[in-house]
């Protein structure tokens, strides 16, 4: 039986997994990568017949996809909120899916933001609210979607569920406008 080291370097974004030990000096990969010893390639989990595992979208074994989520990879917490709010290969479980599209907007996916938004505001998985919902969809308006930015704009310019705030609401039009979103510029216009 060949022993197993695991090969950890660094990923685009700077994230690595804190798991991983230092493999050879000077290579880069795309992440962790388990390595035989003698330095061949190998699987990352030493059950996959050889082949290393991946997160995939269609994939029927979702397991690579909680440890891509763990180690706090944005598409691998896309897929598992995605399939585990449909029931999809996984249990329907609408508690965990709005939380994994939560990671998913904490790490910077903004169709993520507004889908954790969507299930806030129907109850879907988690009490209602107002508040998180105008949080999570001024998230994905700062994180360029820029039709995300109209409803919690007009939330913070009325104080509608959440705390009135100008500023906030001004920004948010300003970043909707920027983008092109004709009745932010409207809402702009109407303010002054």
């Amino acid at each position: 039986m060949r022993k197993r080291v695991l090969l950890c370097v660094g990923l685009a974004g700077g994230f690595a997994s804190n798991a991983c030990s230092p493999g050879t000096p000077g290579s880069r990969t795309a992440g962790p990568v388990a390595v035989a010893e003698g330095g061949e390639p190998s699987s990352s989990v030493p059950d996959s017949g050889g082949a290393p595992r991946a997160c995939l979208h269609d994939a029927k074994d979702l397991a690579p996809c909680v440890e891509d989520c763990d180690r706090r990879l944005v598409f691998a917490c896309t897929v598992l909120a995605s399939r585990t709010e449909r029931g999809d290969g996984a249990p329907r479980d609408l508690t965990r899916a709005v939380h994994l599209h939560e990671r998913a907007c904490e790490l910077h996916d903004a169709a993520s933001c507004v889908s954790a938004a969507r299930m806030h505001a129907a109850g879907a998985g988690v009490p209602p609210s107002r508040a998180r919902q105008v949080e999570l969809l001024a998230t994905a308006c700062k994180l360029g979607d820029a039709l995300a930015c109209s409803m919690p704009a007009r939330a913070l310019a009325s104080g509608n569920g959440v705390p009135r705030d100008e500023r906030r609401a001004t920004e948010l039009w300003e970043r909707a406008c920027t983008a092109g979103i004709a009745s932010a510029c409207e809402a702009i216009d109407a303010g002054d």
